[in-house]
């Protein structure tokens, strides 16, 4: 593979192609490859590329630092990182992003220069933070995750005469810190270090997205090695049921003590038990008074609904948007030195550039986790911070404010775990507009978005299973709600008079990754509840091996929304010891029959597959079910089959 980075100093831009390097081969088996090259500037700039090759999943991760030896400060305003690939044509594939609208699928083919990226200061707000380049057939597919939570840009394109290298055949993707605001000084004796970029070379897309879901899961989940998720646990929420508005504690209590009949292990409590009653005003406009708890609606306190959750045996979880201030909350007045402003103006977030904005943050946290005793904690961003904070009495300077922010909200979420190592952290952002892999290197869970009818949560598996392992991706299955206006319009999907088929394919759809419920379960059909608890029951049993341990493999191409997309699409899990399940589901407009080549079986093994719902009993070798394939027929629209496959 061969390394090019860009990078903009003092205004003059160098883009440079890696090719003289040094080897080392690290005491874990990494194979570290370091560029180095020296660029003058009053003095001495070294520029280090450095791609850390992993070789059991031969994913690169690559960095580039910048030191300065000169006497002055050089200003840094674009770092880029990527390849070049030797190709007679370039594909990019990628995915646009927005609420309600994640990964949604892109593709362009690459003459010229083309760009793509996020100004919004969320890295999933506009674009997904992953591209996929496909080339002809000896270059084959390079695919790309940039590891940072904040603005950044895409840019591919073709090498021109006008470059310091001309190479008609080569084409460049690269991706970094380039907004058109950004810049940071990098003082004397300094070294600024880029985000990391992830980069996976393999013959096709789904054979790179594949290492990077594998590299994902062994260097970067915080789920390794911790029993918790042994089996992975199951989780009820409060809020597409109830809101802000229908919450209070009893309400709480009644439907986490149902959950842990369901097998929930967790009950969160979403918005809605913070903030003063009496002023007749949402929860968005008084996020940040996390001290007041709402005393109509908790009297008790949050203390008590913690331990009340416990002593029901299952344990409470608290949503907190921990970053952001409404416009109405007392924190604007109280703590005016910790909020993040742009020309003066409230930005409506903490600036976690500010060690006092992290101190206050910590003190939050400490209320609901140390204080009231939650178990997991919600962290939710509902706001866009554009080019972030340019106060200068914080901790960093006016350009690199939202750099500051990131990398303070990295160590404050490092330093809680630390604190409190027996609590989850999910990661919300409005849904799932920052679910980068540099934000889920620092939190558990990734909530892929608020809307979650059962078309869009397929399109979501399969858009984060591009460079995400399955046991990080967490939605709910199709929720009850408060207004019709959310999921299709339909307030309540799961009814006494539906079938079978149907609801289990509602709620199969959630169980290849981390699943939550959100639904009135005191309302909930006696039916539904006992076949969700059979359901529940079932993920348990599976979710170690498939889920938390295994691989997963997209066998057809992406579902989507509004009938589009694939409409018969299939996912398979391969455990450790190479046994499969296998989920198909035939949404609405799918053809009667379909068709799968499996993949990650022994070739040489015997094996059985049981279709689950139909009875059906086959048995073959690895090699037959890898090259003849498994088929589908005989579903419904809106129905859902698993085949468990397992060695004789």
């Amino acid at each position: 593979m061969n390394f090019t980075y860009i990078v903009t100093l003092d205004g003059f831009e160098l883009l440079h192609e890696c090719t003289y390097h040094t080897r080392e081969v690290l005491p874990d088996g990494t194979e570290q490859l370091t560029f180095n090259r020296f660029h003058n500037a009053d003095g001495l700039l070294t520029l280090t590329l450095t791609a850390c090759r992993d070789p059991e999943t031969d994913v690169y991760r690559c960095n580039l630092a910048i030191f300065n030896e000169a006497s002055l400060p050089v200003r840094l305003s674009r770092a880029d990182v990527g390849i070049s690939l030797e190709t007679t044509h370039m594909n990019l594939r990628y995915f646009s992003s927005d609420w309600g609208s994640e990964y949604n699928p892109c593709e362009k083919e690459i003459s010229g220069e083309f760009s793509f990226g996020v100004i919004s200061g969320r890295s999933c707000k506009g674009f997904i933070p992953f591209a996929a380049c496909e080339g002809d057939e000896a270059a084959g597919t390079v695919a790309m995750a940039l590891g940072w939570s904040g603005n950044w840009t895409c840019t591919a394109f073709r090498w021109q005469e006008s470059y310091c290298c001309y190479k008609p055949w080569t084409y460049c993707c690269l991706m970094g810190l380039t907004d058109g605001s950004f810049y940071t000084d990098i003082q004397p004796g300094t070294t600024f270090t880029t985000p990391t970029v992830y980069l996976s070379a393999a013959p096709d897309g789904e054979a790179a997205s594949l290492n990077l879901r594998r590299y994902f899961r062994k260097h970067l989940s915080l789920l390794q090695n911790d029993s918790r998720f042994t089996p992975m646990p199951l989780e009820y929420n409060t809020w597409w049921a109830y809101e802000d508005k229908q919450i209070t504690e009893d309400v709480y209590q009644q439907n986490a003590e149902l959950a842990k009949q369901l097998g929930c292990r967790y009950a969160m409590m979403d918005a809605g038990w913070f903030g003063d009653e009496s002023d007749e005003q949402g929860w968005y406009e008084k996020r940040g008074d996390w001290a007041t708890v709402n005393q109509v609606r908790f009297p008790s306190g949050m203390k008590s609904m913690c331990d009340k959750a416990k002593a029901a045996e299952i344990l409470p979880g608290i949503w907190c948007e921990i970053e952001a201030v409404g416009k109405d909350a007392q924190l604007n007045k109280t703590h005016e030195h910790i909020i993040a402003k742009r020309d003066g103006r409230s930005l409506g977030y903490v600036c976690f550039g500010s060690a006092e904005g992290r101190k206050f943050a910590m003190e939050v946290a400490d209320r609901i986790l140390g204080e009231y005793g939650a178990k997991w904690i919600k962290f939710d961003f509902n706001l866009d911070p554009g080019m972030g904070c340019n106060r200068t009495d914080h901790d960093h300077g006016k350009g690199d404010g939202l750099w500051a922010h990131y990398k303070g909200y990295y160590e404050f979420l490092d330093e809680l775990r630390a604190k409190y190592p027996d609590v989850v952290i999910e990661n919300c952002s409005s849904g799932g507009l920052r679910g980068d892999i540099e934000m889920l290197s620092h939190t558990h869970f990734n909530y892929l978005s608020d809307p979650d009818q059962t078309d869009f949560q397929l399109q979501l598996f399969w858009g984060g299973l591009s460079f995400l392992h399955q046991s990080a991706l967490m939605h709910f299955t199709w929720s009850e709600t408060t207004y019709c206006d959310h999921n299709s319009f339909i307030r309540m999907p799961i009814t006494e008079d539906m079938p079978r088929y149907k609801f289990d394919y509602i709620i199969r759809s959630a169980l290849m990754g981390m699943p939550g419920f959100s639904y009135k379960l005191p309302e909930f059909p006696e039916w539904c509840f006992n076949r969700l608890r059979e359901l529940g029951e079932f993920y348990t049993a599976h979710s170690t091996d498939y889920v938390l341990n295994g691989d997963a493999y997209r066998l057809t191409p992406q579902p989507l929304t509004n009938g589009r997309g694939e409409r018969f699409p299939v996912f398979e899990f391969v455990s450790q010891e190479k046994n499969a399940l296998v989920y198909a589901f035939r949404m609405t407009g799918a053809p009667e029959k379909q068709k799968v080549m499996l993949k990650g079986l022994e070739a040489d093994t015997l094996y059985r597959a049981e279709y689950l719902d139909a009875g059906i009993v086959i048995e073959k070798t690895g090699a037959e079910l890898m090259r003849d394939g498994l088929g589908f027929e005989g579903l419904p629209e809106e129905a859902s089959e698993i085949v468990e496959i397992l060695k004789i």
